[in-house]
This record gives structure tokens, sequence and C-alpha cells, in this order.
């Protein structure tokens, strides 16, 4: 392996993508560039071309690895170093959180090694064990009341309280997962979210997710030569997760603006779990008719470059969904408290439902004999 072996369009890529980092964070961003580029020139954990009907380059499964891995190495030399964060959130370092964070990460990681070697109940009993031992240990991230009357009824009870906040805690790292299908997408979602967290709350923890992230969707963007894979859905999942319910419960943010926030995984992963009951195909079985397997269907139309088509996917997804709600928040549309984003969120819901439709039913399928 060298990067003698890197050809010309390859390098200048390469130079570009430690230009932007050196520009944006220094010798952390070319270190992690550095890291990344090693990482993408491994044989190992490949992702299969063609897989989620939107990678048409080989690439590697380790990218969400290695992005986590750096981020936890980058705060544990900060705080090595005596540098402490200004704040008491979740990531900063609220030990509870990074339980929830390695464990996804580690569970995911198994996966991008080995695909398909744990099955579907495997995968679910391992998830919901790490959240019933993280919410265990955490008890004040189970919300008591959401402000919807029938669900509140049922959250006033403990015990019922603390199974539903585990399934939906479950069923969240899933959608971030199913949602982990075109280049930029989650990790675009993971910056801008952090980008809020970090300036409500500071603290070296979303800053260190947040150099990391960036440092991974400029090299996801325009290389696609790697790819979260399961371990950093997984882990990024966590991140966003344990950050809203900690945001929520603490009432730092309202559940209207966190829906909004984190709109796009939701409504995917819901859709498509009553499109396969709809078709009867089972639910933990993949398909390739998400609404951004639909949008990259519309750009390889006008989009000579695969990598291209596959970038502008994510990065359209992400700039419609989390995109609105962080030019949002930066303008001071309402209060983050405030239920009003609902309104945004209700929005998301009905643009979702017209792009999933104007982008055709059977356009983003895969012919069958």
């Amino acid at each position: 392996m060298s990067v003698l072996k890197l050809s010309s369009k390859e390098s200048s890529k390469l130079i570009l993508m430690a230009s932007l980092s050196a520009f944006l964070f220094g010798v952390v961003g070319l270190f992690l560039i550095g890291l990344m580029q090693l990482v993408s020139m491994q044989s190992f954990a490949e992702d299969s071309v063609h897989k989620h009907g939107i990678a048409e380059m080989q690439a590697s499964r380790l990218g969400g690895a290695a992005t986590i891995l750096g981020g936890i190495f980058l705060i544990a030399m900060l705080a090595f170093s005596g540098l402490r964060g200004n704040s008491s959130g979740p990531l900063d370092v609220g030990w509870f959180a990074w339980v929830a964070v390695i464990g996804c990460m580690l569970l995911g990681l198994v996966e991008d090694i080995r695909n398909d070697s744990l099955s579907p109940r495997v995968r679910l009993a391992s998830k919901t064990s790490i959240f019933t031992l993280v919410l265990w240990l955490s008890p004040t991230l189970v919300p008591s009341a959401i402000g919807v009357p029938v669900i509140d009824s049922l959250l006033a009870v403990p015990a019922i309280a603390f199974v539903l906040c585990v399934v939906f805690c479950v069923g969240f790292l899933n959608a971030v997962n199913m949602a982990d299908g075109a280049n930029g997408l989650v990790s675009s979602i993971v910056v801008m979210a952090n980008i809020i967290f970090y300036q409500e709350l500071g603290g070296l923890g979303f800053l260190t997710v947040l150099t990391c992230t960036s440092v991974f969707l400029i090299f996801n963007v325009i290389s696609g030569r790697l790819f979260l894979g399961d371990a950093g859905a997984y882990g990024m999942g966590a991140c966003l997760l344990i950050s809203a319910l900690y945001c929520f419960g603490y009432g730092y943010m309202s559940l209207s603006f966190l829906a909004a926030l984190l709109s796009y995984p939701c409504l995917d992963f819901l859709f498509s779990i009553l499109r396969r009951f709809a078709t009867g195909r089972s639910i933990t079985k993949p398909d390739n008719d998400h609404l951004h397997n639909r949008i990259h269907f519309q750009y390889r139309k006008i989009f000579r470059s695969r990598n291209l088509a596959n970038s502008a996917s994510g990065m359209t997804v992400a700039a419609a969904s989390s995109g609105v709600v962080l030019v949002g928040y930066l303008s001071n549309w309402w209060p983050i408290t405030s239920e009003q984003w609902a309104f945004v969120f209700a929005t998301q819901c009905l643009v979702y439902g017209l792009a999933y439709y104007a982008t055709g039913r059977t356009a983003s399928q895969p012919k069958t004999a």
C-alpha cells in the first residue's frame, strides 16, 4: 500500500480534502484526513458496489469507526492535556453516554467486518440491552411527559415509560442506520445537530463530535471511498439520541424542535416500515426505495459523475430537512423551547410525501425478470 498508487484524479481529491480540513480544523483535520485515507485504502471490510441502490464505487465500510475512534482519541488527548469543557452536557463527558456510543459502535463494527454475521434478532437484542443499561444508569433521560395526553398517561407509569423509551431508542438507532444510504446524508445531519448542541451547551464532547464528523463529511462527499458503515451509523445515531433525550429532559429544547431537527431518519424509517407492511415484505429486509434512492435515480440523469450524483442526493435531503432547522435556529425564527417548531415538522412531513410521489413510485426500484 502506498499513496504513490493514487491516480491523478484521486491525488487531486486528496489534496482538496486535506486543504479544506486543514483550513477548517488545522493539524487535527490533517491527522483525521490521513487516518481516513489509510482506512479507505485497505482491502478488508469493503462495501459491495450498488448496495442501497446508490453506491456505485468500491469503498470501505470503516469510515464511521475511524471517525468515532479518532474522536475518542482526540477528546482523551484534550482531557489528558488538562483542557476541560464548560458544560455538564451528556457528551462532556457523561460516561453513561459513552456506554451507548461505544457499545453501539462495537456492535456495528462486528457487522462491518463480517457482514450479516449477526442475525436481526441478535442485533435487536444487543441494542435493547445497551439502552436498557444506559437508561437504568441515567433514569433522568426517560421522559415523564411529551405533551400528548394519551402517551403522557402511559409515561406517568415509570415502568411503562422506561420500556417505551427503550423501544424508542432502538427504533431511532435503526432509523439512522436505515437512512445511511447516500454520501453526506447522516453525517450532515450529525454536523448540523451538533452545531446547535455545541452552541447551546458547549463542551469538548460536542466540539469533538462536530470536528471529527465534519472531516468525515468532507472525505465522504468528495472521495466516496469511505462509508459510515454500521459502526458509524450506530455510533453517531447514539450520539444524536442521547443528546436529544438530554436536551429534552432538561428543558433545553422542545420536542417539536428536536423532531424537526432529526426529521428525516424518523420519517424515512416510519414510511419504510409502513411500505413494507403494505407490500407484505419483512420489515427487517432492506430495500432500495427510500426517498434518497429515488432522488439519486433522478440525479443520475443529470450528473455524469457517479460520486457527484451520490453526494448530491445525500446533501439535498440533509439540507431540506435538518438544514432548514439550522437556518431557522441561526435566524432566530422561534426559541428552541417553543412548540411552534411543530409547523416546521408538519411541513417536512408534507414535503417528504410530495417528494416521494414526485420522484416516481417505480423509477428507483430495480427491474425484475
